[in-house]
């Protein structure tokens, strides 16, 4: 361990003119819970700077740190305030900012009140990026921190290095002022990360869970999708202040003072911004200051996060909650260990299968692993190896499909390598993979990706009335019968909204199945529309049909309703199966797609692991079914 600096005790006086500018001087009065006129005057205090300048005289002004080792970076007596925290890093480590620590303890305490990753002490473990907000941010290349953080006997700041390998270079300098006088009611500063790697459902994100008296003055979120989407922002932040509940959020992007999602971009405001947004990656990295507005708490804090609504969606959370509180605090729970700590590389889909659930079992060189399948279906194996520091190389395969070797070498072991598609297999229960050559490196995880033949050409026709009724959600076109539902031939003619006739007209889904309906339509919003298709089988029986709607959806197979659901969707894949019984031949289908407003589209496909079923938009055989499904006359022939 390196060391660090002393320093000394003392008796301070001064007048009534106040050297911090407004509005840091509200928050030290907050911190030090006395008036903000008298905090700090030019006889108060001993300064004091503490950095890694080279003793010697020389230009060698920072420290060299060794792998697992740690350095002292302060080590002095009070009172006193540390008031600038300043630190830059030359390391080798693509993943530094995530393996390198800061702990701060406050009066010989021996459990820090301050223990986070470097890169999210300072608001972004993503990347070293350039914003300047007032408490703190990394201004051209350095990271700073004008936070407050007051201490009565003695201050200690380690930094933990454990990338795994020397840090060629840290720079650092610490401003702050010895002997000052403190309050007995002074509260010291807290900073704590948690992170969720892989958000669960039903279990919102917590951000901090604080016991005592004291103020919250911060909150950064280092978040992102592992469907590299944004959907995750639509959950709602959690207020639980002295064991009451005292309200709950309209959407996370609110909470940091934006909106949509961040349409705008990044930015960086005093108190408040977005310093990454990554649509490719589905990543955001945002703070929020509440220096203009702390939130107090008399004996307990607790705020958790939504990650989307009702807490559906998988992400990775990160947070870092700062606060000032009394003295003694509750015990932190210790940070992960530094490989558990790093930013997702490669990052397995929320519906692939963890090595834990693999069941793995290893004979000699080789190891044998285990997924039971959703469905039965045809699959694309996705395997996601690991990596390995020393040279190393194993063979996957999959009964029935030829091996695949695959390179492991990696700069950091345990890394999550890219996916490896084996091939196509048909799934009923259980798939069996085979690793040859690598037992010590088994895979990260293995997905079953549905091998998805969509049903690309359909006919449409619309659009039909959605009146909005009320502030209600629903679609009470679901509850009319209109012409298709009567007489479904694509000759047809239907009368429409104000007045016009519609006709069928040909349309093909795009390459992700989705069949877009707002391009098709005017009006596109509070209206509801047709698509009719033909599913072949070459024998009778049941088959599971998997569609996604937006919003409301009907759905018909050879007249009869198989499917209904009202309020507000989205069309994801696969999100409503259906299980309806098919005739040998052709089988018609026939969807009402309700619309409220926004987006509007559906999709459809059949679980098909013979791989036996063909989508066409006609059908070569007329059909006497009726598509009502409720009764109703008996369409014509095609």
């Amino acid at each position: 361990m390196l060391g660090g600096a002393g320093g000394a005790g003392g008796s301070a006086t001064g007048s009534n003119m106040a050297l911090v500018s407004f509005p840091m001087h509200l928050l030290l009065a907050l911190v030090l819970q006395q008036p903000a006129a008298p905090l700090f005057t030019p006889a108060a205090g001993r300064f004091l700077q503490v950095s890694s300048t080279d003793t010697t005289g020389g230009n060698r002004d920072y420290w060299v740190i060794p792998a697992g080792d740690s350095a002292v970076l302060l080590d002095v007596n009070g009172p006193g305030v540390v008031r600038r925290l300043w630190i830059t890093v030359a390391s080798p480590d693509p993943h530094y900012l995530r393996r390198i620590a800061l702990l701060m303890y406050w009066d010989g305490e021996t459990n820090p009140s301050v223990e986070a990753p470097l890169g999210d002490f300072f608001g972004n473990g993503f990347s070293k990026k350039h914003y300047t907000a007032l408490p703190m941010g990394e201004s051209s290349g350095g990271f700073y921190c004008d936070l407050p953080m007051p201490f009565r006997r003695h201050a200690r700041i380690v930094a933990v290095n454990g990338t795994g390998r020397p840090i060629d270079a840290f720079y650092y300098n610490i401003d702050l002022v010895t002997d000052t006088p403190l309050p007995d009611t002074l509260l010291t500063f807290h900073a704590w990360w948690h992170r969720d790697r892989r958000t669960t459902a039903r279990t919102p994100h917590l951000i901090v869970d604080a016991h005592g008296r004291g103020q919250l003055v911060g909150v950064s979120l280092n978040a992102e999708s592992y469907g590299s989407n944004f959907w995750f922002l639509e959950g709602d932040e959690i207020w639980t202040v002295d064991g009451e509940k005292r309200g709950q959020g309209t959407g996370t992007e609110d909470y940091f003072n934006s909106g949509w999602y961040f349409d705008e971009g990044t930015y960086a405001g005093p108190y408040h911004g977005l310093i990454v947004k990554d649509d490719s990656l589905g990543r955001i990295a945002a703070y929020r200051w509440h220096i203009p507005d702390p939130v107090p708490f008399r004996d307990s804090l607790r705020l958790a996060i939504e990650h989307g609504t009702e807490n559906q969606e998988v992400a990775d959370y990160a947070t870092m909650a700062y606060w000032y509180q009394t003295e003694p605090h509750a015990p932190l729970p210790p940070l992960p260990a530094p490989d558990d700590r790093r930013v997702l590389g490669v990052k397995i889909p929320a519906d692939a299968t963890p090595l834990d659930s693999l069941s793995p079992v290893i004979h000699g060189d080789t190891v044998f692993l285990r997924a039971r399948v959703p469905r039965p279906d045809r699959y694309d194996v996705v395997v996601y190896p690991t990596g390995s520091r020393d040279p190393a190389s194993a063979a996957f395969a999959v009964p029935g499909l030829a091996a695949k070797r695959v390179d492991l070498s990696s700069s950091d072991a345990g890394d999550v390598l890219a996916p490896v598609t084996l091939g196509t297999i048909r799934g009923d229960s259980v798939v069996r993979l085979v690793e040859v050559g690598a037992p010590g490196h088994p895979p990260a995880a293995l997905l079953l990706r549905p091998h998805r033949v969509w049903a690309a050409a359909w006919n449409i026709v619309g659009p039909f009335a959605n009146p909005r009724i009320g502030n209600t959600e629903s679609s009470p076109a679901l509850d009319s019968v209109y012409g298709p539902e009567r007489d479904a031939r694509l000759t047809a003619g239907y009368p429409g909204m104000n007045g016009a006739t519609v006709r069928w007209k040909r349309v093909t889904a795009g390459a992700d199945g989705a069949v877009r309906l707002n391009p098709q339509f005017t009006p596109n919003d509070w209206v509801a529309a047709y698509a009719e298709a033909f599913l072949y089988s070459p024998r009778a029986g049941p088959v599971t049909l998997l569609l996604g709607a937006d919003d409301a959806h009907q759905l018909w197979v050879n007249g009869a309703l198989v499917s209904s659901r009202q309020g507000r969707h989205i069309s994801e894949p696969d999100d409503v199966s259906v299980l309806v019984p098919l005739r040998a031949g052709w089988n018609r289908i026939l969807m009402k797609v309700a619309d409220l407003d926004g987006g509007w589209e559906f999709r459809l496909r059949a679980a098909d692991p013979g791989g036996t079923l063909r989508w066409s938009a006609t059908s070569s055989l007329p059909d006497r079914t009726s598509p009502r499904g409720r009764g109703g006359s008996t369409p014509g022939t095609r």
